[in-house]
């Protein structure tokens, strides 16, 4: 493969994050799709996009829309829109990545006074998280009923991202003077039990999803020649030439979203040449508009499901982000996700 295979040009990116921008809500808020569903994590990866492409002051406005919608646990609904809640379930991975949104921000243009004016509600988001942390094994449960009752197990791919997230929150807790050892050590055991590959895990049977796959790399766990033995394990299972990252192992469904997180985890890796070819095939599923399909059935060539979701484009000028190497001050924010960076 050419490493000169291009990513997005200045005109493309523009494009696609006032795409993205004509689908907030007044309030703040950053559905899938004008009007229906909306989750927080999803939210805040389309926020992300937003304060990327310079739209600031958008960026601000999606997280106050956090702030004021937060409950009494420090969490948010699974899904819902402004008016219905279609899910009651409040998910440990979805309150924390809140922290690496702020801290992406931050990155971009450093504003102590913005991560001031959060603070409470990042900090009561990260207490809700590590409060379902298991104390024996160090997993931290995925979620808690609308009734406020725990699930009893965790999900891998949500348990990463919640590391990258909490590498997040200690540095903002750091930046703003408040000292929070107890999610440095939460962070620890929840990384040992990652690489450790926990027993507990395989509860809810999810390996078939390539996000188990990658994501223990991308949420900054594992790294180096551990996460290249991971990579070359399950290359074949997960990744089609010319088509992309699947998303389940037993369908041709390779979608945009999962491939560009691949795209990164790879980059973050060195394997430039796997990242820039993946990310080539996600041109296919763009429009004209800037919105991207969220994937695509092979051999039929079926757009499926046939939906062009905000947080899918947001992933694909994140990842353009990373493959441009040092030119933004976002570049290399997940490689900074191990802790140790």
């Amino acid at each position: 493969m050419d490493l000169k295979l291009r990513t997005l040009s200045a005109e493309e990116r523009e494009r696609t994050a006032e795409w993205i921008a004509g689908r907030q809500g007044a309030d703040g808020s950053i559905p899938w799709f004008p009007g229906r569903k909306l989750d927080p994590w999803d939210h805040v990866q389309s926020a992300m996009s937003l304060a990327l492409s310079g739209r600031r002051e958008a960026a601000h406005e999606a997280f106050r829309f956090l702030q004021r919608t937060q409950d009494e646990l420090g969490a948010w609904p699974s899904a819902g829109t402004a008016a219905v809640i279609f899910d009651t379930a409040r998910e440990t991975n979805h309150a924390a990545y809140i922290a690496s949104g702020l801290w992406y921000l931050h990155l971009l243009r450093p504003e102590t006074e913005f991560l001031e004016e959060m603070w409470p509600c990042l900090e009561r988001a990260m207490e809700y998280v590590v409060s379902l942390q298991d104390g024996d094994s160090g997993v931290i449960m995925w979620a808690t009923s609308g009734e406020g009752v725990a699930h009893d197990s965790p999900l891998l791919t949500g348990c990463s991202s919640v590391h990258g997230s909490l590498v997040c929150a200690e540095k903002i807790a750091d930046h703003l003077g408040h000292e929070r050892p107890h999610w440095r050590v939460s962070r620890e055991k929840l990384a040992q039990a990652i690489r450790a590959d926990h027993p507990l895990f395989r509860i809810q049977k999810t390996e078939r999803f390539s996000m188990d796959w990658y994501y223990p790399v991308l949420g900054g766990p594992i790294r180096g020649d551990a996460a290249l033995v991971r990579f070359q394990e399950c290359r074949e299972m997960f990744i089609g030439e010319g088509m992309g990252c699947r998303c389940v192992e037993e369908r041709p469904w390779y979608t945009v979203a999962e491939t560009c997180e691949l795209v990164i985890a790879l980059e973050i890796c060195g394997l430039t040449r796997q990242a820039r070819g993946l990310f080539e095939w996600t041109h296919n599923l763009r429009e004209a508009d800037g919105g991207y399909w969220t994937g695509m059935t092979y051999p039929d060539l079926l757009k499926y499901p046939p939906e062009r979701p905000t947080w899918t484009a947001a992933t694909v000028l994140l990842a353009a982000d990373v493959l441009d190497g040092t030119k933004t001050p976002t570049s290399r924010f997940f490689r900074s996700l191990d802790g140790e960076s």
